[in-house]
Parts: C-alpha cells; structure tokens; sequence
C-alpha cells in the first residue's frame, strides 16, 4: 500500500473501532449472567437450610475435612436425559457451611435439581466413592415467593 498511508491508519483506527464496541456489547450479557448466577446462589441458600441438605452438610463438616462442605449442582433434564452443571465456571456461592465447587470431587454434597412448576424439585445428599448414585424420590421443592426462595411441601 504504497502511496497511502492514511488508509493503513483509517484501517487500523476503524478495527480498534469494532473490537472495542464488541468489548461493550459482552459487557451486558456478563452482568446479565451474575446476576443470573447470584439468583442461582440465593436459591442455593435456601435449599441448604432445608433438614436433608443441612444435615448432609453438618455431617460432613463434623467430620473435620474442611471448614465448610464442598457443594456440587446439577441440574437434571430427563426430556433430554441430560444432568449439567448449574452454576457457570468461576460463580462464587458460599456462606457459612458451605461453597460450590466446580471441579469434580470424591467426597461433597451432590444437589440434583429438576424444574418444576415455580420452582425445582430437590435432592441433595453426600457423595462419596462408596455412594456415587442420586437415587429415589425429591426430597422436597423450593419455589420463588417474591423476591425469595421458599420450601414446597408438596414433593413430585
């Protein structure tokens, strides 16, 4: 290009143009997704205060492992004879007991959940190498109520 140099810095100044405005276009779907994910942990919460995945939970940290049980979510989608992860790669969701983890682990709290109506149906029980298997009925529903996360009594 010999002869124009202002088309070498149009060209250049118009690409620095379209990766920046694609920078702010992924700027909205990314808060999107945390607060997405912060809802997720909110539900999360509230499922764990329920006897079944809170004394899974007690069970493990009374065991002296760690200070708080690793969580591992899954939803299952029997439609589509799928299970994949809730939570995306790097959400943080904690509190005092517990953490989601990502990675796969030998021995955490599995939490399987299945929509439904309102809400998911639950089951959330330890896992371990000598239990790898989530069989059995829900153990209970959560339903949105508002802004917050409340327990069914009615079981699928």
């Amino acid at each position: 290009m010999v002869g124009f140099p202002g088309i070498r810095s149009l060209l250049a100044v118009a690409g620095l143009g379209l990766v920046g405005a694609a920078g702010c276009v992924r700027t909205v779907p990314y808060a999107q997704r945390m607060e997405v994910e912060g809802e997720k942990c909110t539900l999360l919460q509230a499922l764990m205060r329920q006897p079944a995945p809170a004394q899974a939970v007690q069970r493990f940290v009374a065991e002296g492992k760690e200070a708080k049980a690793p969580v591992v979510v899954y939803v299952r989608r029997p439609e589509d004879a799928t299970l994949e992860r809730f939570f995306s790669e790097g959400t943080q969701c904690t509190d005092a007991t517990f953490k989601v983890v990502q990675e796969n682990v030998v021995d955490a709290v599995v939490v399987y959940l299945q929509e439904v109506q309102g809400g998911y149906a639950y089951d959330a029980q330890r896992s371990s190498p000598e239990h790898l298997s989530m069989d059995g009925r829900p153990q209970g529903t959560v339903r949105k109520d508002g802004a917050v996360w409340v327990a069914g009594a009615d079981v699928i």
